[in-house]
């Protein structure tokens, strides 16, 4: 939020001067002040983003405004804080930030509301199940499945690792789903070792989603 503010600053202060502005420039500096008034509007609205695979941006970026959030909150009664809505479109990524993004949301006193907005896969799959209310898009899909991992290092040392994630890791974001959703542990033996694709009827029947947009609730709740 602070490098978009500074951007704008930068735009709508920049002093004329006597060298004759081609139309091109002038339009990207229309567009980057139109841009950055959107992202502010934006954050200060509580409406955040993931258009993008899961990594350490996601720490950064969507984290860090929940935590401000409920620095801006604190003190104030749960039922009067204004939610955090978080929009996914996600193909998935990387485990540990993934978790760290879920942890954010999990232990968030100020409401954190997911939307799918058409693909919720993997690690994306996992963030999604973690708002406190969980709304799809009509035609959206998700994915269930127990990803994917790769190693760069001596034979010994990856094998601690898979060690780790087919035994902990795995035994966690078991654990999780299952709390998290009507998904049984039956079921999920069964879909563990498949590509478990759905859409939003399924995803309702077994408490993945609570809301499908336009049939439960009008699109005016979630934006």
């Amino acid at each position: 939020m602070a490098e978009t503010t500074k951007n704008v600053t930068k735009a709508s202060t920049k002093k004329p001067t006597t060298t004759k502005t081609s139309k091109e420039e002038a339009k990207s500096v229309v567009n980057l002040c139109i841009e950055d008034t959107y992202d502010i509007e934006e954050v200060e609205g509580r409406r955040l983003y993931i258009n993008f695979g899961i990594d350490e941006e996601v720490i950064e970026s969507i984290v860090w405004h929940i935590l401000r959030y409920n620095r801006q909150d604190r003190g104030k009664p749960i039922e009067d804080r204004v939610p955090i809505k978080l929009y996914i479109n996600s193909p998935g990524g990387n485990v540990v930030d993934g978790y760290g993004l879920i942890d954010a949301i999990i232990t968030s006193k100020t409401p954190v509301w997911t939307i799918n907005q058409a693909m919720c896969a993997s690690m994306g799959f996992l963030i999604f199940i973690a708002g406190q209310r969980r709304y799809a898009m009509p035609h959206a899909e998700f994915l269930m499945h127990d990803g994917s991992t790769a190693g760069w290092d001596s034979t010994a040392k990856m094998k601690d690792r898979m060690d780790f994630e087919l035994n902990e890791v795995e035994a966690m974001t078991r654990e999780y789903i299952i709390d998290h959703t009507k998904i049984t542990e039956e079921m999920y033996k069964e879909k563990y070792r498949v590509e478990w694709y759905f859409l939003p009827k399924k995803a309702k029947e077994v408490g993945v989603v609570d809301y499908i947009v336009g049939e439960d609730c009008d699109i005016d709740e979630i934006i």
